[in-house]
């Protein structure tokens, strides 16, 4: 690891590459303006960028942690307690939503009269997330937005993906422990034959996840939002889907097959394929009322071959296809359930077609850089909490398929070269 110097001296070195792509390509710098782009810019999604930029708060991150020392470190992961619950306040009674997107906000008595709360309430709770560089105070008595704040409002996904997370993670998280510790987690999904999760036990339901969606449409058109920004991740980028299997190949290597759209949704993932690939045809499979939505919102072009079906996928699979392809569905399911899923395909295959899964794989600590594997353990909670369920490495998925049927066999696993998901094919032995 070396100095302190050392770990500034990479820092340094990080730093002016990212300011050279930034200036040889005529991009704005990095701020905390309201005006400030969502994502660092890299358009041309250079690696070599993107592998500065990951050091940079790689090494950042750890010359932050030497410098606070192992108790203040304690201390500041205790303290990100109280950013949540502040934030949750002021995102439940809609304060964000009174302050304007100018550079000099609001004052504090205007906004007290449009909230109904006492300034120094406003105060308090504000002053609290400008630490953590959400809301500012640009001249005395004033409230304004920063770029973080901003983006809450202008990004509808991922602001419900933040408020998913505060009204569903959170209150799971806290029942974690009870649930651990009384062996109930890692049995199954949801509350039922196989165990209870963190989510049912903190709210109380005899059902899973899934099923208390359905009983509470809002949640589940925030959830729905929510899973949107999780593919707007770079990680999650649609362009690895893309990109990342032989799709021009499916049918008898011109393209012409049929895809079957597993749990797909709205339909956003053949739809972006069918832009790509004109000659391949798509089915979408998902809730009856999803799968509704979804074809209200397709693009007239795609009409002729993008088709929507509704169909519950513990059921057997009505339609022989090239690919049935299933992306950030099995990892919602505990290993049983995933085989069944898996094991409803089955039966409709040809001997060519093949199930192509796209989810996370796990790997052992220090294989990949830490930022993807912070986001990897993180994801691998949460499955635990809200699902009962986790992610996968390698011989996980391999026993899982072969329990599915016997017949069946993983293929190969690739992971393309920045995806944090990989792209798993599995075909008959």
């Amino acid at each position: 690891m070396g100095t302190l110097t050392d770990l500034a001296a990479r820092i340094t070195q990080h730093a002016q590459l990212l300011d050279e792509h930034l200036q040889s390509n005529n991009l704005p710098s990095p701020s905390f303006s309201i005006h400030a782009p969502p994502d660092f810019p890299n358009p041309d999604k250079d690696p070599n960028v993107e592998a500065a930029r990951v050091a940079l708060i790689e090494d950042t991150q750890t010359l932050r942690n030497l410098a606070l020392g192992p108790g203040q470190v304690i201390r500041e992961v205790g303290w990100s307690i109280i950013d949540l619950s502040t934030l949750h306040t002021l995102l439940s009674l809609n304060i964000p939503h009174h302050i304007p997107l100018t550079p000099t906000g609001i004052p504090y008595p205007t906004l007290s009269t449009l909230t109904s709360l006492p300034p120094q309430t406003l105060k308090l709770l504000l002053r609290q997330s400008a630490t953590a560089g959400i809301f500012h105070e640009p001249i005395p008595n004033h409230i304004a937005h920063t770029a973080a704040s901003a983006i809450l409002l202008r990004d509808k996904p991922l602001g419900d993906w933040f408020t998913h997370h505060l009204e569903e993670v959170f209150p799971a998280g806290t029942k974690l422990a009870e649930v651990v510790g009384e062996g109930a987690a890692c049995k199954g999904e949801g509350k039922g034959p196989g165990g209870e999760s963190a989510f049912s036990r903190a709210f109380g339901i005899d059902e899973s996840f899934w099923e208390f969606l359905e009983k509470h449409p809002d949640r589940q058109r925030r959830f729905f939002g929510a899973m949107q920004a999780v593919g707007g991740d770079e990680g999650h980028d649609l362009r690895f889907v893309v990109e990342g299997y032989p799709w021009g190949g499916v049918g008898g290597g011109e393209g012409r097959g049929v895809v079957v759209d597993v749990g797909g949704s709205s339909g956003f993932v053949s739809s972006t394929l069918a832009h790509t690939y004109p000659n391949l045809h798509f089915i979408v499979q998902d809730y009856a009322h999803t799968v509704a939505s979804g074809r209200a919102q397709l693009p007239s072009s795609l009409i002729d071959r993008v088709s929507f079906m509704a169909h519950d996928f513990f059921t057997p699979q009505p339609v022989t296809a090239d690919v049935y392809l299933l992306r950030h569905v099995c990892h919602n399911w505990s290993d049983g359930d995933a085989a069944r899923i898996l094991r409803a395909i089955a039966p409709a295959m040809k001997e060519s077609s093949r199930i192509v899964l796209v989810e996370v794989v796990v790997v052992e600590p220090g294989v990949v850089g830490r930022v993807q594997e912070r986001y990897m353990r993180n994801m691998d909670v949460n499955m635990l909490q809200m699902l009962n369920t986790q992610e996968r490495g390698k011989e996980d998925w391999e026993r899982v398929v072969k329990e599915a049927d016997g017949r069946l066999r993983v293929k190969g696993i690739h992971k393309p070269e920045g995806s944090w998901d990989s792209i798993i094919e599995i075909g008959f032995e």
